[in-house]
C-alpha cells in the first residue's frame, strides 16, 4: 500500500492538483477476477483468473444500457433476455468467448446497484461485469463553469441549469470517492465477477468539450443543433438550430455572420493550469493568459468576428503569437482531460488491488470533423501510454459504416493500442431488425438493416473486422429495447445469435505466427498534435464541414474500399521501437501539418526507406517546432518542392493517371501547388498548376517514392492506383472491403458480381469459415479463389493453413533440443522426425520423437498453450555425423506436410 501511495502521488497530473487524497479504500477484500490483457495466437485477448482458474477470452461481449426507458419503468425484461441470450451463446468452451457484460449504470446509488445485482445474480452463467459509470454528478461545493462566446462575452451557469463543474480539485476528489464507493459496493453485491470499469463524462458521456451555445434567458448551456441556439445574420434574419460548422441552419452556403457562438472552459482553474503547464513555450510564459475564442478560431490574424463566412485559414501559424497561444491552449485542454482520466483510473486500479481492467471512451480523431480542434480528444498518445489505461473505446463511424457494402470504420487509430499491449474497443450499436416492429418497421436513425439476413451480414462484417484487426467489440442496445434480443421475438433473436456463434469459432482460429502469415501493406499515420493547430469551428468558412470530412473521415472511409487491408496508427507511433513496418509498402500521412523535429526524424528513418511509398496530403509539414509555417518545411517533409498559391483558388482537378476529375469543390487558405521539376505530374488544377505529383528520391540502399496531394480530397480510383504502383497486394477489386492478417481474410462485397479473390501466395489449404458451424475446404495448393459469387453486402471469411514451424536449436553430444509447433493446431503436441547422415530419402531414419518438453517462451511467442519442446538423446551418434530434423504435421496425411528444421553435427 505504501509503495502504491508513492506511485500515485508521483503522477504528473494537472497543475491545479497539488496532491492526491490519502484516504484510500483497502483492496484486500476485492473478490473480482485478476483481469489482464494477454497474447493468444498472436492476438490481444482478455485473461480472467479467479478461484476456478484462468481462461482467455476473445474480447466480444454484450453491453446494455440501464439508463433506457424500460429500466426507468422498472421493466428489466429486455435487459435480462439479452444478457441471458449473450451468456448462453458465449458459454461454449470451444469458442473461447467468456460471458461478459457491460452495463451502463442508470445511476450510482446503492439502491440501484442493489436492483442491478439482483438481476445479474439470477443469470446462469453469471457474466463477468464491466461497469460503465458516468461522472456527471457534481460535488456539493462545485464552482460554476465560466465560458465565453466567440465575441469573448463571459457566460456562466450559476443557476445549475447546465453543468456546474469544471476539472478542479473538488470535482476530481468527489469523483474518486464515487468510483471507490461504486466499485466496492458492486463487488459486495455481485461478488467475484466485476472485471472492468469504464468511466465516461461530458456531453454524450465521452469526454468532448461542449456545449457550444448559451441561452441568456434561461441561463442554460446549449449543445450543437439545439433549437434554442439562434443568431441574427447580416441579412437581419434570425436562424436557429445552428451547427458549429456552419453559419446557417445546415444549408450551405447560407447567409453569413450567424456564427456567434463558441464556448469552452475559461474557469480560473483552466487558465491557471494552462499558465503552469509544462508544455507551454517560453514565448507564452510572460503575461500568460488563456487564448481568446477569437484567437482559437482564426488563422488569419486581425480578422474580427462575426464575419465567419469567409475563410479564416486552415492552419494556425506560430509566427503570430496569438495563433501560437490558440494552438497551445487547444493542446493543453486535451492534456488536462487526459490527466483527469488517468488520475481517476489510477484510483480504480488502487481500489481493486490492480485486479480490474480500466477503460475510457476517447480518441475520436476520425469522427469529430470540425469539432476535432477543440474537442479535447487530441492527446491520445499520452492516454495510450498510461499504465492506468487498459482499453480505449469509441463507437464505429456514423457515416458509410452503418451501411452494407462499406467498411467497418472506427473513429480513431486502433492499431496504436496493440503497440502498448492494450485493447481498442469498438462499440457496435448496430440497429438490427429487432430495433423496429416487424409489422410496420419505420427505421430509426442510423438503422439500415430491417431484416434478419442483413442484420447478420452487418454484424459478421463488424465482428470479423474487429477480430482480424486484433480489437475488442461489444454490442450496445443503446435504447434498451432489445436490438440484440427481443423476448417477444425469440426465433429471430436466437437465429441471430446462432449465426454469431460461427463467427466466434472463426475468430478463435486466427493465427498470426504461421509460416504463411500475411501482414497488411498499407498504414495510415494520423496525428493528434496537428489537430490543435487548426481553427476551432470554421477553418474553411461555410465549407468547414466538407473540408474536415475530406481531411480524415472521408479519406478513411475510402481507404476501406481499396481491396486490401489498412492499418491505422498515431503519427507519434513512429518513434516507438516496437512498431514493425517491414510489410508496409504504402504509408499515408493525412494530417501531418505540425510535425516536430523528433517525429520528422522518425519519418525520415522509419518511412523514407527503400521500396516504400509515402502519400502526404495538403499542408504536410507546414509547421515545425512552433516555428513560422513555411513551404520550405513542407518540402523537407515530402521531398517535393511546394509553393503557396495566391488569390482565391479553384481546387477542382484532373487526374491524368486515372482519367478522372475531382478534388475539393471549395476554396482553402492557404492552398498549395507543386513546383518541383523533378516530380512527375499525376494531377493538375483545372485552373492551372500541379496538384498531385510523384517523385522517386534516392536513399541509402535504394530509393523511396513520395506522392504529394496538394488538396485533401483524392478519388478512390486515385488511391487504388497509388497503392497498386506502390506494389501493394490487392485481394479483391476496388470497392470491396478487405480485412486480413495472419491466416485469415474477410471480403465484404461492395457490389454484386462474380469475383476472383487473390491470395498473397500459394496456400496449402484454404477454408471458408465464419459462415458454417464447421469450416468448408475450398481448395489445396491454390493462390486464388475464382468464380466467387457475391451479393453486395455479403461477408465471406477465408482462412489458410501453414506447415509446422520450429527450430533445431542444439545438439550437445548426442542430445537433440529445440521446439516445433503447428499453428493450425497450436495447443496440440506434435513430433519431429530425425535422420542421421543425410536428409530424408538419403540418411538413416532414426525415428519420430514427441514434443514432450515445456517451452513457456514458445507458448508466449505464439500466444498458445501445450507442450512444444523436444529434448532427447540419440544413441550411436559419432562425432561429425550430421543429424537432420523435421517438424511433423500433427494432422498427418491430411495436413500440410513436414518442415525441415536443419542439421547439426554430433560432437
Amino acid at each position: 500500500m505504501r509503495r502504491l501511495l508513492v506511485i500515485l502521488i508521483a503522477l504528473v497530473l494537472i497543475p491545479f492538483t497539488p496532491i492526491l487524497s490519502t484516504e484510500y479504500a483497502h483492496a484486500d477484500g476485492w473478490s473480482g477476477p485478476q483481469s489482464t490483457i494477454v497474447n493468444r495466437n498472436g492476438r490481444k485477448v482478455i485473461q480472467l483468473c479467479d478461484q476456478g482458474g484462468c481462461r482467455t477470452t476473445t474480447p466480444f461481449f454484450m453491453a446494455l444500457n440501464t439508463q433506457s426507458i424500460p429500466i426507468g419503468e422498472n421493466n428489466w425484461s429486455y435487459f435480462n433476455y439479452q444478457a441471458q441470450l449473450a451468456a448462453a451463446n458465449t458459454a461454449a468452451a470451444e469458442m473461447n468467448v467468456a460471458p461478459m457484460l457491460q452495463v451502463n449504470l442508470n445511476n450510482t446509488s446503492n439502491d440501484f446497484i442493489d436492483q442491478l445485482a439482483g438481476q445479474l445474480n439470477q443469470l446462469n452463467p453469471r457474466p463477468y461485469l464491466m461497469i460503465r459509470m458516468y461522472l456527471q454528478d457534481a460535488p456539493p461545493d462545485a464552482n460554476p463553469m465560466v465560458m465565453k462566446d466567440l465575441q469573448g462575452n463571459v457566460r456562466d451557469d450559476t443557476n445549475g441549469a447546465g453543468h456546474p463543474w469544471t476539472f478542479d480539485e473538488a470535482w476530481l476528489t468527489y469523483q474518486e470517492q464515487q468510483i471507490t464507493r461504486v466499485l466496492n459496493y458492486m463487488n459486495l453485491r455481485y461478488p467475484g465477477r466485476v472485471m472492468s470499469l469504464m468511466i465516461t463524462y461530458q456531453n454524450g458521456g465521452e469526454w468532448f468539450y461542449r456545449p457550444y451555445g448559451y441561452n441568456d434567458t434561461t441561463h442554460q448551456m446549449l449543445d450543437w443543433g439545439s433549437k434554442d441556439l439562434c443568431a441574427t445574420g447580416t441579412d437581419g434574419v434570425n436562424v436557429c438550430s445552428l451547427l458549429p460548422w456552419t453559419n446557417d441552419a445546415g444549408t450551405q452556403p447560407g447567409p453569413r455572420g450567424r456564427h456567434s457562438f463558441y464556448l469552452n472552459d475559461y474557469s480560473s482553474s483552466a487558465e491557471n493550469g494552462f499558465c503552469s503547464w509544462s508544455g507551454l513555450p517560453a514565448s507564452l510564459v510572460s503575461n500568460c493568459r488563456s487564448a481568446t475564442p477569437t484567437e482559437r478560431n482564426n488563422a488569419v490574424p486581425g480578422q474580427s468576428p462575426p464575419a465567419s463566412g469567409a475563410s479564416r485559414g486552415t492552419v494556425l501559424d506560430p509566427a503570430d503569437i496569438n495563433s501560437l497561444r490558440a494552438a497551445k491552449y487547444n493542446q493543453y485542454m486535451s492534456a488536462r482531460t487526459v490527466a483527469a482520466i488517468t488520475r481517476l483510473l489510477a484510483k480504480a486500479k488502487q481500489v481493486t488491488g490492480n485486479r480490474i481492467l480500466t477503460s475510457v471512451f476517447y480518441g475520436y480523431l476520425y469522427g469529430l470533423r470540425t469539432e476535432l480542434a477543440i474537442s479535447g480528444h487530441n492527446d491520445l498518445a499520452t492516454l495510450v501510454n498510461s499504465p492506468y489505461v487498459d482499453i480505449i473505446g469509441v463507437p464505429y463511424s456514423y457515416g458509410d459504416s452503418r451501411h452494407l457494402g462499406y467498411g467497418f470504420v472506427g473513429q480513431g487509430p486502433p492499431d496504436t493500442m496493440r503497440l502498448a499491449n492494450k485493447l481498442w474497443l469498438d462499440e457496435d450499436d448496430t440497429r438490427t431488425l429487432l430495433a423496429c416492429a416487424p409489422s410496420n418497421c419505420q427505421p430509426i436513425p442510423f438503422q439500415t438493416a430491417t431484416n434478419l439476413w442483413d442484420s447478420i451480414r452487418l454484424l459478421r462484417r463488424n465482428l470479423m473486422t474487429a477480430a482480424i484487426g486484433g480489437r475488442a467489440i461489444h454490442f450496445l442496445d443503446l435504447q434498451g429495447y432489445g436490438w440484440f434480443g427481443d423476448p417477444a421475438r425469440t426465433t429471430e433473436s436466437e437465429t441471430l445469435w446462432g449465426n454469431l456463434q460461427s463467427v466466434f469459432r472463426a475468430a478463435d482460429k486466427i493465427q498470426l505466427g504461421g509460416a504463411n502469415a500475411y501482414q497488411p501493406q498499407v498504414a495510415v499515420f494520423v496525428d493528434d498534435v496537428s489537430a490543435n493547430y487548426q481553427p476551432a469551428l470554421t477553418p474553411a468558412g461555410e465549407n468547414s464541414y466538407a473540408f474536415a470530412s475530406d481531411q480524415l473521415s472521408n479519406l478513411v472511409d475510402d481507404l476501406t474500399r481499396l481491396g486490401t487491408p489498412v492499418r491505422h496508427y498515431l503519427l507519434s507511433d513512429l518513434t516507438k521501437g516496437n512498431l514493425d513496418l517491414s510489410a508496409v509498402k504504402l504509408a499515408v500521412l493525412p494530417n501531418a501539418y505540425a510535425v516536430s523535429s523528433t517525429v520528422r526524424t522518425a519519418i525520415d528513418t522509419k518511412l523514407k526507406t527503400p521500396g516504400r511509398t509515402v502519400l502526404s496530403l495538403y499542408a504536410a509539414g507546414y509547421v515545425q517546432d512552433d516555428q513560422a509555417a513555411t513551404t520550405t518545411s513542407m518540402t523537407a517533409l515530402t521531398g517535393i518542392t511546394v509553393a503557396k498559391g495566391t488569390g482565391t483558388p479553384a481546387l477542382g482537378q484532373n487526374y491524368s493517371f486515372v482519367g478522372q476529375t475531382g478534388g475539393p469543390g471549395y476554396p482553402l487558405t492557404p492552398w498549395f501547388t507543386v513546383t518541383d521539376p523533378g516530380a512527375s505530374t499525376l494531377g493538375t488544377y483545372q485552373a492551372g498548376g500541379v496538384s498531385l505529383a510523384r517523385k522517386t528520391i534516392p536513399v541509402a540502399g535504394g530509393s523511396w517514392t513520395s506522392v504529394y496531394a496538394a488538396a485533401p480530397k483524392l478519388p478512390l480510383a486515385a488511391l487504388r492506383k497509388i497503392s497498386e504502383d506502390a506494389g501493394v497486394h490487392h485481394f479483391a477489386p476496388v470497392g470491396d472491403i478487405v480485412e486480413a492478417t495472419g491466416n485469415m481474410l474477410m471480403v465484404h462485397a461492395g457490389s454484386t458480381g462474380v469475383k476472383t479473390v487473390r491470395l498473397p501466395q500459394t496456400m496449402p489449404r484454404v477454408y471458408e469459415t465464419a459462415l458454417y458451424p464447421s469450416d468448408v475446404e475450398m481448395c489445396r495448393n491454390c493462390s486464388q479463389l475464382t468464380n466467387m459469387s457475391f451479393n453486395a453486402g455479403d461477408t465471406r471469411v477465408f482462412r489458410w493453413t501453414s506447415p509446422p514451424r520450429g527450430n533445431f536449436e542444439l545438439l550437445t553430444g548426442s542430445t537433440v533440443e529445440g521446439w516445433a509447433v503447428d499453428v493450425d493446431l497450436p495447443t496440440t503436441s506434435s513430433a519431429v522426425a530425425v535422420y542421421q547422415g543425410g536428409p530424408a530419402g538419403v540418411g538413416t531414419y532414426r525415428g519420430d520423437f514427441p514434443t514432450a518438453t515445456n517451452r513457456p517462451d514458445v507458448n508466449s511467442y505464439f500466444g498458445t498453450t501445450g507442450v512444444h519442446g523436444f529434448r532427447f538423446t540419440l544413441s550411436g551418434c559419432s562425432p561429425g555425423t550430421q543429424i537432420h530434423v523435421y517438424a511433423l504435421d500433427p494432422e498427418g496425411g491430411t495436413g500440410d506436410g513436414s518442415t525441415y528444421l536443419g542439421s547439426r553435427p554430433c560432437t
